[in-house]
């Protein structure tokens, strides 16, 4: 068919999803969308399992944070597909939100959150939290624009802060090394209070006093209450995958054309700027392309007319992560809380705990995910490790660490290979170039996706919405 109206959305994980619902909503919309995904389901690393008796495994994201105009976004969204009734929100106040475990030297240790620890040295810093504060006010500014997060925190807060705090919490966000990854990734709010003020401390007392101005954003009920209620962070009955099947549900019901197993093999740059996106022998001409998938499977369809975008795109890496979940009947913890994180520092195979009974409890049982390898997997596990393997480490660090020996109900074993992008320093300047070769060459390309602005749930949806707004004027009618 001609390419004229035709939007073509390359991958159907969360932000594919998010980006092709969007483009029914705008106006004028295209006379034709079509999804294209390689996998046998859509949702990408958003997956839960749900078993026979109604047990909900998730596999990737488990809980989203209602923090933000992102978080604001997909609460909107949540309510604009009817799943308000399956929200399940931890309150404020509860174990999960309020403790925090981290593995350091054969034990837990949990972050300090009282005031006290201000004044008085508490595990597993060497120092009391007041002295990374007075640090901060005595430490210059750095003339660097970017630099690692470990870097960052150790030379203003002190290398306490960075090695048991700030490494386990890039570990178990983004399952890679604090010290590679980006200040900007997580702290950017911190950065640039650096470079405005020269202090940290300063700058974030600028911000508090400083009014903010009203979001533009139209703000649902859903999203006033997680507001009002203060919820730490909120999920769906029925496992986090309802919010990508009903997004599915609605773009199918609004036109859009949704294929699986259908991996895009060739993307061909026409003259007048249309493509042809090739699916196997199948061969669809579309006016825009709108790319959802990871930059270096879009690396490989690029690569032929555009080698330089391609080395750029290969630029951002994945990591791979197993994640192990099990299951015990009865009460086996000990600790109420959200789970813990180990630091590097620690040696250990594994990445952190989720305590997921212990957020959202499932009855007389207890269930957790155990996260490991991530940027260190192939030099834990190698390139050909089995489940089985993995299950075998995960049960010897619960006994270990949890002492939980007993042999679970019920368990699952998933290798999620190059799941994660990593923002490594320099990062968003690589974004910023990738984005400027295709606007300077006019290809009509749009990138989303966890690979460029974000790795988080609300990530994927807000910045795949930005990107259809964006690029509304450029699709043709």
């Amino acid at each position: 068919m001609a390419s004229s109206g035709t939007v073509a959305v390359l991958g159907g994980g969360i932000s594919g999803l998010a980006a092709a619902y969007k483009l029914t909503q705008i106006h004028p919309a295209p006379k034709r969308i079509v999804l294209f995904e390689a996998a046998s389901r859509l949702g990408g690393w958003v997956h839960s399992s749900r078993n026979e008796d109604g047990v909900v495994y998730e596999h990737g994201p488990r809980t989203v944070r209602p923090v933000g105009e992102s978080g604001m976004t997909v609460l909107n969204l949540v309510q604009e597909l009817g799943l308000q009734e399956q929200v399940m929100n931890v309150q404020y106040g509860h174990p999960s939100s309020l403790n925090r475990y981290v593995y350091v030297d054969s034990k837990l240790v949990r972050l300090p959150t009282e005031l006290s620890s201000l004044f008085k040295t508490a595990p597993p810093f060497r120092k009391p939290l007041l002295a990374a504060g007075l640090r901060d006010l005595f430490t210059r500014k750095s003339s660097k624009k970017d630099e690692s997060m470990f870097d960052f925190v150790s030379r203003r807060l002190g290398p306490d802060i960075a090695e048991f705090a700030i490494d386990p919490l890039v570990r178990g966000v983004c399952a890679g090394d604090s010290k590679e990854i980006s200040v900007n990734f997580l702290l950017k709010s911190l950065k640039d209070a650096e470079q405005k003020h020269g202090r940290i401390v300063v700058g974030m007392i600028a911000n508090a006093l400083r009014k903010t101005p009203p979001s533009t954003l139209p703000i649902s009920d859903l999203a006033k209450r997680a507001k009002s209620e203060r919820w730490p962070v909120w999920s769906l009955q029925g496992g986090l995958q309802s919010l990508p099947e009903t997004l599915a549900e609605k773009a199918a019901i609004a036109g859009v054309e949704l294929f699986v197993e259908a991996p895009c093999t060739d993307l061909e740059f026409r003259k007048d700027g249309s493509f042809v996106v090739r699916c196997g022998e199948e061969e669809l001409h579309s006016s825009r392309v709108i790319s959802a998938l990871p930059a270096f499977k879009l690396a490989g369809l690029v690569e032929k007319a555009h080698p330089n975008l391609a080395q750029m795109l290969k630029s951002i890496n994945c990591v791979t992560v197993g994640l192990v979940n099990l299951e015990w009947t009865g009460r086996k913890l000990n600790k109420d809380a959200f789970g813990f994180l180990v630091p590097s520092s620690q040696n250990s195979p594994l990445l952190g705990v989720v305590f997921d009974s212990c957020s959202f409890p499932q009855g007389d049982r207890t269930i957790v995910t155990a996260m490991m390898g991530g940027k260190w997997f192939k030099s834990l596990f190698g390139d050909n490790v089995t489940e089985e393997t993995l299950l075998k480490v995960a049960l010897g660090q619960m006994e270990s660490v949890l002492g939980i020996s007993d042999p679970p109900v019920r368990s699952q074993v998933h290798i999620l290979r190059q799941c994660i992008p990593q923002y490594v320093v320099g990062h968003y300047d690589r974004v910023k170039e990738i984005r400027r070769y295709v606007d300077h060459n006019r290809l009509g390309l749009d990138l989303t996706g966890a690979s460029f602005d974000g790795v988080s749930v609300n990530d994927c949806v807000h910045n795949a919405f930005k990107v259809v707004e964006q690029s509304t004027t450029k699709v043709s009618v």
